[in-house]
């Protein structure tokens, strides 16, 4: 274990920040660990929790899966297919329609609206404490966290959306907003909200994975979603053989980049969950990338050679 701890710092070293793993053989309890306990920004990997909350409202008889939700124009956010439509009045997706774009294509704009869906950053705090998840805080909308990392002032009206704001941008302020949505915010990293330890968020992948306060009609939904994820396949998936089944989720924002999920071990060696954040990073997009998929191929290896 000390070997493979040792190499996790080896590969971590070339993000030019700081890097957070846990991992677990979900079969026999095997563990490994690194900087564990040190609180990251969790980014787009919260909106693991946030369909976690929904798929729990829907099994309550809170919501149905088909309902229709109306997007407010205020949440229509950059990035994924949701905030680039043109929006108008009813514009309304059903929740299954929403968690699906949050899950698989990390749409901002589903998620602020499932974000209402289930009370807000609190409700979704709320639950996760109410699974023993003490250390995972969700505290802010996408739009709210863009607008604080991003250095983008609320609107003067409150319908005014972040789409709008970057719209009326020039070319040149928007690109600047952009470059500073893959720099390394010391601030970002340095502030409570929205982070979570890498034991914590294994903590929920466990507990969906062993339906632990989580039913199996929402285990099943969720892991399907991330299984379908397209936004990380240069990380946890990077380096693992062709065909290896990984349910995961990303998250990248500033120096930040994230991946969460489930890895499928071949001929019936079960499966391992794994958490890997980096903070801070200084090192291109890509290097932070490859560390993560570095890491994930690492754990796969031992966790596959190592007696059970």
């Amino acid at each position: 274990m000390s070997a493979v701890v040792a190499e996790i710092g080896r590969i971590g070293a070339t993000a030019k920040g700081t890097v957070g793993v846990a991992a677990i053989h979900l079969e026999t309890g095997r563990r490994v660990v690194f900087h564990a306990d040190e609180f990251f920004p969790m980014a787009s990997t919260v909106k693991v929790a946030v369909a976690a909350k929904i798929l729990d409202m829907a099994d309550k008889g809170q919501i149905k899966l088909t309902s229709l939700i109306p997007v407010e124009r205020a949440e229509l956010v950059p990035e994924g297919p949701l905030g680039d439509i043109h929006w108008r009045p009813g514009l309304s997706f059903t929740v299954s329609d929403l968690l699906e774009p949050m899950i698989t294509k990390s749409d901002n704009t589903s998620t602020d609206v499932l974000y209402r869906v289930a009370g807000g950053p609190t409700a979704v705090h709320a639950y996760l404490q109410a699974l023993g998840l003490k250390e995972i805080y969700p505290a802010r909308t996408i739009r709210e966290l863009l607008r604080d990392v991003l250095s983008i002032p609320a609107p003067a009206s409150p319908a005014t959306s972040l789409a709008d704001q970057f719209r009326r941008m020039s070319t040149k302020q928007a690109a600047e907003r952009r470059a500073k949505a893959y720099r390394a915010n010391p601030a970002y990293d340095a502030d409570p909200r929205d982070q979570a330890t890498p034991t914590a968020m294994l903590g929920l992948l466990c507990r969906i994975w062993m339906k632990d306060g989580v039913s199996e009609s929402a285990r099943t939904m969720l892991l399907a979603l991330m299984e379908s994820s397209t936004t990380g396949l240069k990380r946890i998936r990077g380096r693992l053989p062709a065909g290896t089944v990984v349910a995961d989720k990303t998250g990248t924002l500033a120096g930040t980049v994230n991946d969460v999920g489930i890895i499928a071990l071949p001929e019936g060696n079960g499966h391992i969950a794994l958490v890997a954040f980096i903070k801070g990073s200084e090192a291109p997009p890509d290097t932070r990338g490859r560390v993560i998929a570095d890491i994930a191929r690492l754990v796969y290896d031992y966790v596959l050679i190592t007696p059970r």
